[in-house]
């Protein structure tokens, strides 16, 4: 078995509180809205401990300047990774976001998302849905438990395992089949 999943960690929301203050300290000036998003965001919920950070703009004219920042803070830019609308920040140590005193932060994903994009929709919905309904949060970490006890799971069949029970809640929620091949294309 496989183990890189663990039980959530109340940690976590603090962890990630503590990187969306250093954020809104770049970004401040600039109307964003920082969410947590994934499953290191539900309670009881296993996870891989990597946080996953969305900033949210509505105005896509702030791309630009929202990416030179957070380069300057030690992200790598990754662009949008064939996901429209999501561009991909990637740490460049265990320091960024650079700080005066190099505090070392968890691991996280940080996107910055247009607030129209099918991916934001994909994270906000997915995750609300999973921390206003505790029985669907079981089925889901049931899953992941089955999951990673397969004897030849890696983290990528993993993912692509996950997203049939990913596309069937976002069905229920309303998403259109249109939506629901992107999501399924995006994560094959």
């Amino acid at each position: 078995m496989i183990s890189f999943i663990e039980p959530h960690n109340p940690n976590w929301k603090t962890e990630f509180n503590n990187l969306k203050s250093k954020l809104l300290t770049v970004l401040g000036d600039l109307k964003v809205d920082i969410q947590h998003v994934g499953s290191t965001a539900i309670p009881n919920l296993f996870a891989k401990p990597i946080l996953d950070i969305d900033i949210i703009i509505d105005h896509k004219t702030l791309l630009d300047d929202i990416t030179a920042r957070l380069i300057k803070i030690g992200y790598i830019d990754r662009g949008e990774q064939g996901i429209p609308g999501r561009f991909a920040f990637r740490q460049s140590s265990v320091t960024t976001p650079h700080t005066d005193d190099r505090k070392k932060w968890q691991e996280h994903h940080l996107y910055v998302c247009f607030s129209d994009s099918l991916a934001l929709k994909n994270h906000l919905l997915f995750r609300d849905a999973l921390l206003n309904d505790q029985e669907l949060a079981a089925q889901y970490s049931t899953l992941k438990l089955n999951l990673i006890r397969e004897i030849d799971m890696t983290r990528e069949k993993y993912t692509k395992q996950k997203t049939d029970f990913i596309i069937s809640v976002l069905s229920e929620l309303g998403f259109d089949k249109t939506e629901l091949n992107n999501i399924i294309n995006a994560n094959l």
